[in-house]
């Protein structure tokens, strides 16, 4: 069996603290040592590259070229925010016109309709992010893999 190329890598880079079956593998295996000698010529030509003069401001040449969007209405901005002021009118409203009675309101109701509707809407909720997290897990392994 031959080495890992992170085991490989680490001899090219000069490492120390190896066992005694590396360094016998090391010692009889041709195809491992023509590896970490390329890897040693590869990591010396790195070294002899200088760093890269940069002379000049990225950012001054690039934010200049960016299209800058106008919030602008559209009929999707306008439709969204016609149902949250709706939505929020349709609860907001009966809330305010109701507030000294709300406490009042399910006074009557038999407690296992309550618990039904605590239930219910709790396995509504937790189905919902189970299925955006399926969701962001595929999109995640999509990205990974492109």
């Amino acid at each position: 069996m031959h080495l890992s190329e992170l085991e490989i890598q680490d001899c090219a880079l000069g490492g120390t603290d190896y066992p005694n079956a590396i360094i016998e593998h090391i010692a009889s295996c041709t195809d491992c040592r023509a590896e970490i000698r390329a890897y040693e010529a590869l990591f010396s030509g790195i070294d002899q590259q200088g760093v890269p003069d940069l002379n000049f401001d990225i950012s001054a040449l690039v934010i200049p070229q960016l299209k800058r969007n106008k919030a602008r209405l559209t009929a999707d901005r306008f439709i969204a925010g016609f149902l949250v002021i709706f939505s929020s009118s349709c609860i907001g409203i009966p809330i305010y016109i109701f507030r000294r009675n709300i406490l009042y309101m399910f006074s009557g109701v038999p407690a296992f309709f309550i618990y039904a509707i605590i239930v219910s809407t709790s396995v509504f909720v937790i189905t919902k992010i189970l299925l955006m997290y399926k969701k962001y897990q595929h999109q995640m392994q999509y990205l990974d893999i492109h």
